[in-house]
């Protein structure tokens, strides 16, 4: 197989992570962009003829290269894991006998701790959202979800309305298969109920209750629609930290730890399959914590 077919390999495996494992389109993203770097650094190799000739040293070649370009320690990571990632679809599919890319050894790094939104923050984000349309009340539902049941943005833009039990307050997620319960509050279930008259008055014929979160057209919402309301209300409200949809997800996280939520129950409520992606949101309290003491220091 000549190398140059290589591209044609990374279209399939890209196709198949969106269609067929579900990925979001941020991941995808960044699959193609290092994937695509890879296959440009591939085609300089004139000595690789097949797939099957690419090697361990190939491999570190292109690590080298990438460290050349002063890439971070988290960058690189993600590149390995892309790599790996589309080499065992190769081999799952029969396309090459033995994975090569299973020996490629990450480098370690520091997690970084997410950064969480004070509740002075959620009153400005809420207050920047003007109730005076349909796509307002659409709008203002979305971060009072997000924000009360901590469900990443894949899972608030895959729901639809027969998941919700209001009188329970709670709802069915589904992310890569798996469901599980999670609970939303009393404020975001008066913004449901207020969201469905109108999206029932506003599209008519167009009314489908299996999407909860439409587009003007009556279409699902995409990932990139959500990231891009997130910026625009965060702006409005004056916040200068790095702000997306996932940072509710942080947010609620943290507030569960402050009001007593154990790490146990945390992980099961973020649908975490391992424990240590929890226990970053541990640290995250901790540095919330030395700031408001370091802000009654200064107070005193």
């Amino acid at each position: 197989m000549d190398t140059l077919n290589l591209l044609g390999d990374i279209k399939e495996f890209l196709y198949h992570c969106e269609f067929a494992k579900g990925k979001s389109l941020n991941t995808i993203k960044s699959l193609r962009i290092d994937l695509y770097r890879f296959n440009e650094y591939i085609i300089k190799c004139n000595d690789l003829k097949k797939i099957s000739d690419i090697d361990g040293f190939n491999f570190r070649e292109f690590l080298v290269e990438l460290q050349g370009c002063d890439i971070g320690k988290r960058s690189l990571n993600r590149k390995i894991s892309s790599i790996k990632s589309f080499f065992k679809y190769l081999k799952d599919t029969g396309k090459i006998k033995s994975n090569p890319a299973q020996l490629i050894v990450a480098p370690s790094y520091d997690r970084g701790i997410p950064e969480v939104l004070e509740l002075e923050e959620i009153v400005r984000f809420r207050k920047a959202i003007e109730l005076k349309n349909y796509h307002s009340l659409r709008d203002r539902l979305i971060v009072e979800l997000l924000y009360s049941s901590g469900i990443t943005s894949q899972e608030l833009l895959g729901l639809g309305e027969d998941v919700f039990n209001l009188e329970s307050r709670e709802v069915v997620v589904t992310s890569f298969k798996k469901y599980r319960t999670v609970f939303f509050s009393e404020r975001t279930k008066n913004f449901f109920k207020r969201y469905i008259v109108a999206k029932k008055e506003k599209l008519g014929s167009k009314y489908n209750k299996e999407i909860l979160f439409v587009n003007g057209s009556g279409g699902r919402l995409t990932d990139r629609s959500l990231r891009r309301l997130i910026d625009r209300y965060g702006v409005k409200a004056g916040i200068t930290k790095e702000i997306s949809p996932h940072s509710f997800r942080h947010t609620f996280a943290v507030h569960m730890l402050e009001h007593g939520v154990s790490l146990l129950q945390l992980q099961k409520l973020l649908g975490h399959s391992n424990l240590d992606s929890t226990k970053i949101y541990l640290e995250a309290l901790e540095k919330k914590r030395r700031k408001e003491l370091s802000k009654e220091t200064e107070i005193k």
